[in-house]
């Protein structure tokens, strides 16, 4: 075995090694997107909600309000 094949050959399992790793760590990040955007969509939904019931009470209470005082 020459000098020149041992080199290919260690240049070679090194490149592979590092796209193998890259292709997982590519796949590892989508994933973590993909779950904050879930995260994230959650989030937004728990907020309108919130915002929602916070809003029909303040119409239930001001509705209340205005027939109290018109009678």
């Amino acid at each position: 075995m020459s000098v020149v094949s041992v080199l290919a050959v260690a240049v070679t399992v090194v490149v592979f090694g590092y796209r193998l790793g890259r292709t997982h760590a590519a796949w590892r990040d989508v994933r973590a997107a993909r779950r904050a955007v879930l995260i994230t969509r959650r989030t937004a939904w728990r907020h309108t909600a919130g915002l929602a019931a916070v809003m029909v009470a303040l119409f239930a209470t001001l509705f209340v309000t205005a027939f109290e005082i018109s009678k």
